[in-house]
């Protein structure tokens, strides 16, 4: 708790201890209500355990993702239907989901929930829900109902995501047209300089970051990198 709380309080410049460790205590907590899962959510922003791989993301493609959730006639079974948006081309990926006290379950070909839960953890915005993923990788996601949410929704986020020692968070893109643009799927069959033009854009803009991250992880806690120089 005492590093959790030094983390905190170097990453988000705040000079008081006590409070910041009670506010993580509550940012960090499950969902004490649960959301009605049907309907349509966009994700706002996302984070993960590993900088490197969230920036690295981050600085080569352009995200948006809106995700429609329809109740199945089983109790607690859902389809969810992902339509995303990288760099300007569109995909759409459907998958069951088996959601059930503010926990989230892959289901296998009889619709048994299986594998490690992500959780729905609290979150003081209204229409907004964050969950907490272990796919691979400890991930943490904001969605909303509104396809943008306040700077204090946002920041309440990133303070979760701090809470965590996680030190990279990513706001995807807020367009959500997925008419007018080409599949992702026949990116072979179509002209995909568009695609390209993103990538060589943020990629050329933002490399940085993902080296900044690379560095960190490779050193750890700079203090103790630079104590054990000495």
């Amino acid at each position: 708790m005492k590093t959790l709380c030094v983390a905190v309080v170097v990453l988000s410049l705040i000079s008081v201890c006590q409070p910041a460790s009670l506010a993580c205590e509550k940012l960090l907590k499950p969902a004490d209500t649960s959301p009605e899962f049907s309907g349509t959510w966009y994700v706002i922003a996302a984070s993960s355990g590993s900088c490197f791989a969230t920036a690295l993301l981050d600085a080569m493609f352009l995200i948006s993702v809106k995700v429609g959730i329809d109740s199945k006639e089983t109790p607690n079974l859902y389809d969810a239907h992902f339509r995303v948006k990288i760099n300007g081309l569109c995909t759409n990926v459907s998958l069951p989901l088996f959601f059930v006290n503010n926990t989230i379950f892959d289901v296998d070909r009889n619709n048994i929930p299986t594998g490690k839960p992500d959780v729905l953890l609290y979150s003081g915005c209204p229409d907004c829900f964050v969950v907490r993923g272990y796919d691979g990788i400890d991930s943490m996601m904001l969605t909303s109902r509104r396809q943008n949410v306040t700077a204090a929704e946002l920041k309440e986020f990133e303070t979760q995501t701090r809470c965590r020692g996680w030190t990279k968070t990513i706001v995807l893109n807020s367009d959500h047209n997925y008419v007018d643009c080409p599949s992702l799927d026949d990116a072979g069959d179509n002209d995909t300089s568009g695609f390209s033009d993103i990538f060589y854009e943020r990629i050329s803009a933002n490399y940085q970051e993902p080296l900044k991250c690379l560095l960190q992880e490779s050193l750890g806690n700079p203090w103790q990198w630079i104590e054990s120089l000495w």
